[in-house]
């Protein structure tokens, strides 16, 4: 399967926010906060992408605005890309909007040593083949100036029930509600760190993020959501027991749902 435009566009149109409650959605936007202050730590600041909306377009709990004030991101969807717009305006109160534009991962409009940082939070791993993640990478390290950082996570094969949702068809697992949009191939760590340094990228960090088991999560987010509106605290703090307990442990590659990895683009090519 190829996720089209038309694809996203209705999914998009189905997607709200009570699709995946809001304690859930509150737990990963805490992970990608954590993960941007960390990495992002220290690197030259400058225009910082993101590479899909699609959490900007579909709930208040989204990373955005941990990029900075020249944060911009872009997504294959128009329609996500319009929903994105008008949730970050009614959020903030924005009277100018960040610039979000509708772009392909594989060739994206931005000049050549552009950007400063760059935030993709689980968007390449939506391609049915490798080659296109190593297109979509090779734009990223295209456009990340010298001296520049990317963040980029991955569906972790390396955790079992991923692995095993991997290899079952999609259609199934559609079918049966665990997976509610497409995903599709995605990068071990040897797959990422093996091309992003012939990328001529430098890996710095690899490590895992959000270990919460993800179905009960959802499951019992969409319960409490149920009973009544808002985030629950008692959920949200049990969910980050999870990674308390496994984030840096000797099986955070089993129990994290995502791969994370650092690289910056050295200053003087090799």
């Amino acid at each position: 399967m190829t996720a089209s435009v038309e694809y996203w566009d209705d999914i998009a149109a189905q997607f709200g926010a009570d699709r995946q409650s809001a304690t859930w959605r509150c737990y990963m936007q805490q992970r990608y906060a954590q993960l941007v202050r960390r990495w992002f730590a220290g690197t030259p600041e400058g225009p910082t992408l993101k590479t899909d909306l699609f959490e900007e377009a579909v709930t208040s709990y989204h990373p955005f605005d941990e990029l900075g004030t020249q944060a911009m991101g872009y997504d294959l969807s128009p329609a996500v890309v319009r929903q994105a717009r008008a949730r970050l305006r009614g959020d903030n109160g924005r009277s100018t909007l960040p610039p979000l534009v509708v772009a392909d991962a594989r060739s994206l409009p931005w000049a050549t040593s552009s950007i400063a940082r760059i935030l993709s939070g689980s968007s390449l791993d939506h391609f049915p083949q490798h080659a296109d993640i190593a297109v979509a990478l090779g734009e990223l390290a295209r456009c990340l100036q010298p001296g520049g950082c990317l963040v980029i996570t991955f569906d972790n094969p390396h955790n079992p029930l991923i692995w095993l949702r991997n290899a079952l068809p999609f259609q199934w697992l559609a079918r049966i509600g665990l997976v509610p949009y497409y995903v599709g191939a995605t990068y071990s760590r040897s797959d990422a760190i093996n091309t992003l340094t012939a990328l001529g990228l430098e890996v710095t960090h690899v490590g895992t993020m959000a270990h919460a088991p993800r179905a009960p999560a959802i499951w019992l987010s969409d319960w409490h959501a149920r009973r009544q509106r808002g985030v629950s605290s008692l959920w949200l703090r049990l969910f980050g027991a999870f990674d308390r307990l496994f984030d840096g442990s000797p099986i955070q590659f089993v129990t994290g749902y995502y791969l994370a990895v650092r690289a910056v683009k050295p200053t003087v090519s090799r």
